[in-house]
């Protein structure tokens, strides 16, 4: 019996050693390759900037929410995971820039697209999509900007937030049982990995009239400056 004990003890601090590992690797925009953990900006640093790709989006018109003129010429996707820190990292302080640069003046459509990669983004996602559309990317600016919500014992903190940004009890449960949502949210994921060959967050699908071309792991915004600029010249 104490051996037994002993095995069980090891095998349930293992257990609790890959669940935290993985939750870590998820925070921090991890990939896997060939079953190895990489940062998706290394996974991805080898690649050119962007790449072409031809797959189709299969956002529902329920997730086409934008921000900027809707006949931009450039239209910006953005997959990211509420929980990930290098995507928090771009919508604070690499976003900003970009929507007074280029949104906010008509040059870019942006669409932030949920790609949950735990329990706890996919229940973000989902809310977000169940609250007023007016106030979706209110929600997701004000999750990325605070912390508490991440480290919180239970869910209390976060349905605060999802309670000031128009949801209540009611359209909360109803939200959480909405598999159809869930479902919707999954395909949108799978299709992202095997049609845009996204392989971690944040991930940006860029479309013009001239085609869709991907860019993988966070940047600095004075590439996406340079692109977007180039992107401009070209589909003049």
């Amino acid at each position: 019996m104490p051996i037994i004990n002993r095995i069980s003890k090891i095998l349930a601090i293992l257990i609790v050693y890959i669940i935290c590992a993985y939750g870590y690797l998820t925070a921090k925009g991890f990939v896997f390759e060939d079953g190895v953990p990489v940062l998706s900006n290394q996974a991805l640093a080898k690649e050119e900037f962007s790449v072409k790709v031809n797959g189709d989006l299969m956002l529902t018109k329920e997730m086409m929410r934008f921000k900027g003129d809707d006949k931009a010429p450039i239209t910006m996707y953005v997959f990211s995971s509420m929980m990930c820190s290098h995507c928090s990292d771009f919508h604070r302080f690499i976003l900003p820039k970009i929507e007074k640069s280029f949104v906010e003046k008509g040059m870019i459509k942006y669409v932030f697209v949920h790609f949950p990669l735990d329990v706890l983004s996919m229940q973000i996602a989902k809310m977000s999509y169940c609250m007023p559309e007016n106030n979706y990317y209110s929600f997701i600016e004000e999750l990325y900007a605070k912390k508490d919500w991440r480290f919180a014992k239970d869910d209390n903190v976060l349905l605060k937030y999802a309670k000031q940004y128009g949801l209540n009890d009611g359209t909360i449960s109803a939200c959480k049982d909405n598999k159809k949502l869930t479902s919707s949210i999954l395909q949108v994921r799978d299709n992202a990995i095997s049609k845009l060959n996204i392989k971690g967050t944040p991930s940006f699908v860029i479309e013009t009239k001239n085609g869709k071309e991907l860019i993988a792991g966070s940047k600095k915004y004075g590439d996406f400056e340079e692109y977007f600029n180039n992107k401009l010249k070209e589909i003049k």
